[in-house]
């Protein structure tokens, strides 16, 4: 009876250890409160930008990895999505993304339009032929002639010619209920229809084939209804069917077999199978319908079988699997009932292995690993031995003088004797025996005999004063090293060798030693930073300046000698041993623990419970975040690495190993995708597709919204700048918008770019120019018309004053030629007459100088006047017409009186608010007067009649008088001259000066009428 009880618990654990080791995806969960619209996901697509796409019961998904953008049919809105439960999903050669939907027919999605013709419906239309028949759509697939093939779910396969819009209904035979669809390598479309069977149609040609066995509803026939149909990498078909089967078309043999559910074999399960998918290890992904995810291994004839565990971290949130989808980067997409699971193989190289159960919590110290291929690891509850292969942990407790061990240390010397250090001294440890002892004389040493609130975490072998030594690192209590020539400890209690003094050690927390090639020792210290201990006789440590935090975790020496430094709070260091310069890595965590190098000289650290990865060659550092160690709150201190090249790190209860040559680069420059341009909130995303935005100055605020596709962790982060306004790069973390606003007019550059962690940017940019058109009066060519218009400005201003001048010039050139010619001319004819006056005197003529005085008088009479003419036109006071008016009637009307003729004066009131230029005045009325003084003196008439008037801005003036008139030919050379100088030609030179209109009408006997004319403004 106890034999068999043994041999029960041998097979239960040898069960559970295998079961361990078998290598099971882990999964991840996405649902509604990541973002997700609906829990029920019925298929998934990831287009040529790399977004991926779910088809929800509750409207469509993009996905970047971080954020969810949705789009939902809204009623009565023909620009958005024509249904809200999406049944399939397809991108075409064209980028078009076609979206099948039960409640709504059939919709196109295309980014790169306008937003209100981003959608386009194709929904049943009463009446119509060419009309989709039914708006429930259960599968879509193209083929290569521009038609889509639609699987509809009550009447049958209708092609759609995406150019024109229309439906047809090729064939019109068998059960209407359509399941699924797939093209196969000779261009036939293989339909999948519930209650008939498989259904061909050649696309090209149209013709059909199908199996007339299935008219037969009730016939026992295989894959009656067909559930899902693949085309694999060989070209051949698979198909589920109700009939709970798995089947396989070899289209090379012509022939199909079968997998059915086998009781007590691995087989494939009693299920019907909704979803295929084959990834890069041409392993067949499958969904059940109620019994979860199933993968079928061709080459090795193997079905694995994955279900929900409600328990259990890491299994699929769902039995029920809709769609099964493997994206270009292998990630395994599963649509469920209850959400998405998805598995990222990246992390796939991580092998978590737990240790054996004891009751508590196990932490890992140390890792070794011996000649056997043994992995021995060092716990606070002894040691756990993993042999190669699937053999069981072995589990050895130890204990000294009643005291159980944590064994922290493990050190192999080159003569073969095994140490461990441990939280009560360090021991001789016999691997075949299984037996502990310590170093000669430990117990006389006040230190190592019993180590007080501590333990060993580092050992180093070395030689002092020529004598070969063990130099152990008892965490708080300083150094310590034994002396093997004398067989004794030496510690800080020992006041004859004083090494803390003598050595300059002062830290007792030191976490490691590290002995580099050079032969010197490398101290790890938590409060004073590197030490460097240089193993020459008396040489004293030196502590290094210029890391970047003083509590240094781990040393690794590097390529040409230099060494690696973490820090916990100060993230990677770097030391240039021959120039003693460290530099600080600052897109690493702060908070970086143990370290190890590959042989390609990357640099592996255990990092905030994650696997980090720096590659110093190309400056790219790298966050590994394997889905595993969510749960357990990840590993933590140091690494270990075997010959094999192996590396190995703790975490409670487990430890991870991994292969670095194994693991995948991630890629760290993920393209940036612009996905919308708002302008006042207002989308315009389909300006994204032109060379160059161009806004009117009045849209000068706008967001831009970017987004990386990147799913192989949380770590995306973007940085993004303005040309022509950010003068550097804004690192904004995961918000994936920009905004701006109040930009002057110009041209800009937007530029952004994705990192898959912090700080780590290349040079893979996303660039978009903006041009703000600036309002006209700020732009060159209006400041180039305000200068010319300011310059005529000023230039016709300038050549207003000098005309101005030149017309003052003139008027005084004019009163000084009309002082000459009048006053000179008279004063002339006043002194000869005067000269005559003398004779006449003398000679006692009396009559004749009466005579001549009275004609003296006169003309200076008629000087005067003229003299008072020429100050009365020069003063500005009498620039209106008015006033002009008012000295014509009181010139005209007295003299007239005097002789006796009637003189008529007329004015046209319009007039009085007439201003006239100086030479225009003076002009006009020395031509009035003229003419009057003409009139009074030639024409012997009995009236003088003068009418002025304004019309169509032009001032006339019209004189009349019933005299003797005169003959034009007698006058051309004027004949009647006053001393003065006037006549007719001097009438005619002034209305030239004044570009007046003069005419003069006179004949012998009939009298003579002056009409004088010219514009006022």
């Amino acid at each position: 009876m106890r034999k068999a009880y043994l041999l029960l618990v041998t097979i239960i654990m040898l069960t559970q250890t295998i079961r361990a080791q078998q290598e099971t995806p882990y999964f991840n969960t996405l649902r509604t409160e990541n973002g997700l619209s609906h829990n029920k996901v019925n298929c998934i697509l990831q287009d040529k930008r790399g977004f991926i796409w779910f088809g929800t019961e509750d409207g469509l998904n993009r996905y970047d990895g971080k954020y969810f953008t949705i789009f939902r049919k809204t009623p009565g809105d023909t620009t958005c999505i024509s249904g809200n439960i999406i049944s399939d999903l397809l991108e075409d050669e064209n980028g078009i993304i076609w979206i099948a939907t039960e409640d709504g027919g059939l919709s196109a999605y295309d980014y790169r339009q306008s937003p209100d013709k981003q959608f386009r419906q194709y929904r049943y239309t009463d009446g119509s032929e060419k009309s989709i028949p039914d708006n429930h759509v259960n599968a879509i697939v193209d083929d290569q002639h521009g038609y889509l093939w639609v699987g509809t779910g009550n009447y049958r396969t209708r092609r759609f010619n995406k150019k024109t819009g229309e439906f047809s209904h090729p064939v019109k035979t068998g059960t209407t209920a359509i399941l699924s669809l797939s093209m196969d390598a000779n261009d036939s479309v293989w339909v999948g229809r519930a209650g008939g069977g498989l259904l061909k149609i050649n696309a090209r040609t149209l013709k059909y084939s199908a199996d007339r066995r299935y008219d037969d509803l009730y016939a026992k026939l295989s894959h009656v209804s067909v559930t899902a149909l693949f085309r694999d990498h060989n070209n051949d078909m698979w198909y589920g069917a109700w009939d709970k089967v798995l089947y396989h078309y070899d289209h090379v043999r012509d022939r199909e077999e079968s997998f059915s559910y086998t009781p007590g074999k691995n087989s494939f399960p009693n299920d019907e199978v909704n979803a295929f998918a084959e990834d890069k290890a041409n392993r067949l992904w499958m969904g059940g319908k109620d019994s979860g995810l199933i993968v079928y291994d061709p080459a090795q004839h193997h079905f694995s079988h994955y279900r929900h565990q409600p328990f259990a971290d890491g299994s699929i949130v769902n039995d029920h699997i809709n769609d099964v989808y493997i994206d270009r980067n292998n990630i395994v997409w599963v649509a469920t009932n209850n959400g998405i699971s998805y598995h990222n193989p990246l992390y796939y190289p991580f092998k978590q292995v737990f240790l054996p159960g004891t009751g508590k919590d196990i932490s890992i110290y140390d890792f070794y690993k011996d000649a056997g291929g043994r992995l021995w690891i060092g716990t606070n509850d002894g040691i756990f031995i993993k042999p190669p292969g699937k053999q069981p942990f072995e589990h050895r407790q130890l204990s000294w003088k009643g005291q159980p061990l944590s064994v922290t240390k493990f050190f192999q010397d080159s003569d073969g004797t095994f140490y461990i250090g441990t939280d009560y001294t360090l021991f001789i440890y016999d691997t075949l025996k299984q037996t502990l002892s310590t170093l000669p004389n430990t117990e006389g040493d006040p230190v190592m005999k019993k180590l007080i609130s501590s333990r060993i975490v580092s050992i180093v072998k070395d030689t002092m004063d020529t004598h070969p030594v063990l130099i152990v690192s008892p965490y708080g209590h300083y150094l310590s090293y034994y002396d093997f020539k004398e067989q004794h400890w030496v510690t800080r209690s020992d006041s004859v060798h004083a090494i803390l003094k003598r050595y300059n050690i002062k830290d007792n927390l030191i976490r490691k030693m590290y002995k580099a090639a050079s032969g010197n020792i490398w101290l790890a210290t938590t409060r004073h930073g590197l030490g460097d201990w240089p193993q020459k006789d008396g040489q004293q440590i030196k502590y290094l300046k210029g890391i970047s935090n003083d509590d240094v975790y781990d040393i690794m020496e590097g390529q040409a000698g230099n060494i690696w430094i973490s820090t916990y709070g100060g993230g990677l260091n770097y030391l240039d041993v021959h120039t003693q310069k460290a530099q600080h890595i600052p897109e690493s965590s702060n908070l970086t623990e143990g370290l190890q190098t590959d042989k390609d000289g990357n640099v592996w650290m255990v990092c905030n419970g994650h696997i980090h990865k720096y590659d110093p060659a190309a400056k790219i550092y790298s966050c590994y975040e394997p889905p595993t160690l969510k749960k357990d709150g990840g590993v933590n201190g140091y690494m270990y690495q075997d010959e094999q090249g192996n590396i190995y790190v703790g975490g409670t209860n487990y430890y991870l190993s991994f292969q670095p040559e194994k693991i995948s680069l991630i890629n760290t420059e993920p393209v940036v995708y612009l996905t919308d341009f708002k302008i006042f909130n207002n989308s315009y995303s389909g300006l994204l597709q032109k060379q160059t935005i161009e806004l009117d100055y009045k849209q000068n605020y706008f967001s831009i919204e970017f987004s990386a596709p990147e799913f192989s962790g949380d770590n995306i982060q973007y940085s993004y700048m303005l040309a022509g306004v950010d003068k550097t790069w804004n690192n904004v973390g995961k918000r994936n918008f920009a905004y701006y606003s109040n930009l002057k007019g110009g041209e800009y550059t937007f530029l952004v770019k994705a990192s898959n962690w912090k700080g780590v940017f290349g040079n893979r940019v996303t660039a978009l120019h903006i041009t703000i058109i600036p309002p006209f009066w700020t732009r060159w060519w209006f400041y180039l018309v305000c200068t010319l218009v300011i310059a005529a400005a000023i230039y016709l201003l300038y050549r207003y004053r000098i005309n101005e001048l030149l017309k003052r010039h003139a008027i005084r050139n004019g009163i000084a030629q009309d002082l000459h010619d009048s006053v000179g001319s008279t004063l002339s004819g006043i002194s000869v007459y005067s000269e005559v006056a003398k004779i006449y005197n003398d000679q006692q003529k009396t009559e004749q100088l009466k005579e001549l005085l009275n004609t003296i008088g006169h003309t200076a009479n008629e000087m005067i006047s003229e003299m008072s003419d020429i100050v009365w036109a020069i003063n500005p006071k009498n620039d209106h017409v008015s006033s002009i008016v008012k000295r014509m009637e009181s010139y005209a009307k007295p003299l007239c009186t005097a002789k006796k003729i009637q003189f008529i004066f007329s004015c046209d009131q319009k007039i009085e608010d007439l201003n006239l230029a100086m030479n225009q005045r003076k002009n006009f009325y020395l031509i009035f007067k003229e003419a009057v003084n003409n009139a009074l003196k030639h024409a012997a008439c009995s009236f003088i009649k003068v009418n002025i008037s304004y019309r169509k801005n032009m001032l006339e003036l019209d004189i009349e008088d019933d005299g003797i008139g005169f003959d034009h030919d007698a006058v051309k050379s004027p004949e009647v001259l006053t001393l003065s100088g006037n006549g007719l030609s001097n009438i005619r030179h002034r209305a030239s000066e004044m570009n007046a209109d003069l005419g003069i009408e006179s004949e012998p006997l009939k009298g003579t009428y002056l009409k004088l004319s010219f514009p006022v403004t």
